[in-house]
């Protein structure tokens, strides 16, 4: 038995890291025709107006034919790295299920944008409703800010510019439009990023790995060619262009940066600010803004906690029981953890 499991450890290990071999760079070289001169070096600017835009959700209650979600969005705008606004959406709650369709997604897009979806969203996946449910507050609170952000300033959202729900779709085509008309800038950060190239490698290692390997001093960035990845989205729910930046020489890791297509030259200032307000201490390498909306907007558990105490008072006041309670909602996993 043990030899088994020890096999199975080792299996899994190899399989990793038969995606980034001993030979990562080399080959990410040869097979991607990627030159030290690809890659363009930015010192840090001013970084003036920035707005950073962040969603939270958490999955309260979950049986097997419904599930109870929690969503809320924050904006925190900083000029020169001194935060002057802040503010946070109210908790929006939705069921997700028993029906095919989703009965809150409708209310709360048309709460946000004063018109109904143009599709429905399918319950059938609750992790990926839940998102799109946070989805729908942040392009709101986007949205917003956009059409309020002094010109010049800049606006950053956490995760790509890019839909999941064909709803949003003319949402973020809005948003993008406000921010041409306004001279806004505007990017999508991700910490992480699914992009593979040459049959399954993932993209921001082998990006690193090269600038290592090549003395390239951050802050740094590079714009990726969507030809040298293994896949690429929906063009038509795609509103920016891939970018990989590392904006601080001691960050634990490179970002992924998507940009709109139309920004040009202008793409060097936007990465001179970003790596103008990434010198936090605490996290260097990461624009501060967008950690400040984090530590803002998100569900902790302690506020959890106080949520579904609130609600089971709630149920309990509706005539649920709480052996019906458990019946729906219980779990017997709490039950195994205390034996």
């Amino acid at each position: 038995m043990k030899d088994e499991y020890s096999g199975a450890v080792k299996e899994a290990a190899g399989r990793i890291h038969a995606t980034i071999p001993a030979n990562l760079v080399e080959k990410f070289a040869k097979t991607c025709t990627i030159r030290p001169s690809d890659f363009i070096h930015c010192e840090p600017a001013p970084c003036g107006e920035v707005c950073a835009i962040d969603g939270s959700n958490v999955m309260l209650l979950e049986s097997g034919s419904m599930a109870l979600a929690v969503v809320r969005a924050a904006q925190t705008t900083f000029v020169d790295m001194e935060r002057k606004r802040r503010s946070v959406t109210p908790m929006r709650f939705a069921l997700i299920g028993p029906e095919e369709e989703n009965q809150d997604f409708p209310v709360l897009y048309a709460d946000c944008f004063g018109q109904p979806p143009g599709k429905t969203l399918s319950n059938e996946d609750i992790t990926r409703a839940a998102g799109i449910l946070r989805d729908t507050l942040e392009y709101w609170v986007a949205e917003t800010m956009a059409k309020e952000l002094g010109p010049g300033a800049l606006l950053l959202r956490d995760g790509p510019l890019r839909v999941s729900h064909e709803s949003h779709n003319p949402v973020l085509t809005r948003i993008a439009l406000t921010c041409y008309d306004r001279d806004l800038g505007l990017a999508g950060i991700s910490k992480r990023s699914a992009a593979t190239w040459g049959g399954g490698h993932p993209l921001l290692p082998a990006v690193f790995g090269f600038a290592k390997t090549n003395k390239i001093k951050a802050p740094w960035w590079i714009k990726i060619d969507p030809a040298i990845l293994d896949h690429t989205p929906h063009a038509q729910w795609q509103h920016g262009e891939m970018y990989v930046a590392c904006l601080h020489e001691r960050s634990k890791g490179p970002l992924k940066i998507e940009l709109p297509k139309e920004i040009g030259n202008e793409a060097a200032e936007v990465m001179s600010r970003l790596a103008g307000c990434s010198a936090d201490g605490r996290i260097p390498g990461y624009p501060y803004p967008l950690f400040d909306a984090h530590r803002t907007v998100v569900i902790t558990e302690e506020i959890t906690a106080q949520l579904k105490g609130d609600l089971l008072g709630q149920l309990a006041d509706a005539g649920i029981d709480r052996q019906t309670y458990e019946i729906l909602f219980g779990d017997y996993h709490d039950e195994f953890a205390r034996y």
